[in-house]
């Protein structure tokens, strides 16, 4: 009995560790490195409408995030701070991965607690959760970073691993001044 207790024991253990790897670095995205960032149109939290490509010119930075994601709020904390600081110099978009076929109570749900945590980042709706697909998106937060020209500097699923050095670092690399 207790060898088989050790076998459970074991079992959960490497699928712990199997999923904790797969929601972080070892996930692969479709987006790699190099290649152009599939293009998308998406309804905003505000009542309006943004297309990825009419960006091209400055740097983008794209958080795909629900708020059940302890991680993810952290993550938008440090970028609301992020676009406070470098105002229109990168171009933010937190991609909202939570309001596939709900009301619109909880959009509005949304939005206040966005606003009570002084969030005012731009709020695209991926309500079908096509960007997810095309993005292949396994993990949130994911953090993608594209270059001016709307290619693709940096793409890591987590908030562990797309860490707040990295995500400057990746932005330095870019030209965009930091505070």
């Amino acid at each position: 009995m207790a060898r088989l207790g050790r076998a459970v024991l074991l079992a959960s253990l490497l699928a712990a560790g199997s999923w904790f790897l797969g929601a972080g670095g070892g996930h692969a995205l479709c987006v790699q490195e190099g290649t152009a960032a599939p293009d998308f149109t998406l309804e905003t939290l505000e009542g309006g409408s943004v297309r990825l490509s009419a960006l091209r010119g400055k740097p983008v930075l794209l958080v795909f995030w629900a708020t059940w994601c302890p991680r993810c709020m952290e993550q938008l904390a440090f970028l609301q701070g992020l676009q406070t600081s470098l105002g229109d110099r990168l171009a933010i978009l937190a991609v909202n991965q939570e309001t596939q076929l709900l009301s619109p109570a909880h959009v509005a749900k949304l939005r206040e607690e966005l606003r009570e945590r002084g969030i005012s980042l731009p709020v695209p709706l991926d309500r079908e959760l096509s960007v997810w697909k095309d993005y292949c998106i396994g993990a949130l937060p994911t953090t993608v970073i594209l270059d001016r020209e709307g290619i693709v500097r940096f793409a890591e699923p987590n908030f562990y691993w797309a860490s707040r050095e990295k995500i400057e670092g990746v932005l330095r690399g870019l030209g965009v001044g930091l505070p």
